[in-house]
């Protein structure tokens, strides 16, 4: 499970970082964010200071994750069923679930115990997928077990910016589980009712977040 968990923080936080385009091909644009910003995040995660890494990791995913698409994805059918009211205050509130829940998990990463590599890029319609091999290995003592699993990052360019739209762990959509778990909220657990939804989200959410502050004032 903690094998796990460390795959599922470092695929979420490639899946958390942009690079804006240049000059190149667009599919070496694509190539070059996949190793410099997976670099770019295996330095944050292997600091100790947790308040830098809450810091370093909130700014990515507030700028540079395609977040508006996300939360109405994630709600698929319901979001054509709630008012501008609801949708005003669904979308920040999506926002700040997504930023409190990336902190419930482990977030000590080595930077030496992952390693990966680009498999290939494929051109999508929305800007390119890029595969990537990810390799995990135990540094515990007497052990040298090591893990592969492959991710696909599904990018999208807005205003020259790239960003990211989805994360596929091989056959699992993020967003897609995502969506799952959301339907289930409000379906199973709130009767469909957007309203009650909504106040269920906020009180996870906050909750979330009051564990997340609680880790920093005894860091």
């Amino acid at each position: 499970m903690k094998k796990f968990l460390k795959y599922l923080l470092f695929c979420y936080a490639l899946l958390i970082c942009c690079a804006n385009a240049s000059t190149q091909p667009q599919s070496e644009v694509a190539r070059q964010w996949a190793l410099n910003k997976g670099e770019q995040i295996l330095k944050i995660l292997s600091s100790k200071d947790l308040e830098y890494k809450y810091s370093e990791l909130d700014k990515i995913l507030y700028e540079d994750i395609d977040l508006d698409h996300a939360a109405r994805f994630v709600v698929g059918r319901y979001w054509r069923q709630m008012s501008d009211e609801q949708k005003a205050k669904y979308v920040p509130l999506f926002k700040r679930y997504t930023a409190a829940l990336y902190k419930s998990f482990p977030l000590d990463v080595p930077q030496d115990s992952i390693g990966y590599e680009i498999i290939k890029i494929q051109q999508n319609q929305e800007f390119f997928d890029v595969f990537c091999s990810i390799n995990l290995t135990n540094k515990e003592p007497n052990t040298k077990e090591k893990a592969k699993i492959n991710v696909i990052f599904s990018l999208t360019k807005q205003n020259n910016k790239i960003m990211v739209r989805d994360l596929k762990i091989g056959e699992s959509s993020l967003l897609i589980a995502y969506r799952e778990r959301f339907y289930k909220m409000i379906h199973q657990d709130n009767d469909d009712e957007i309203d009650w939804f909504l106040e269920d989200l906020e009180s996870i959410t906050e909750d979330k977040e009051i564990e997340n502050q609680h880790l920093l004032d005894n860091k």
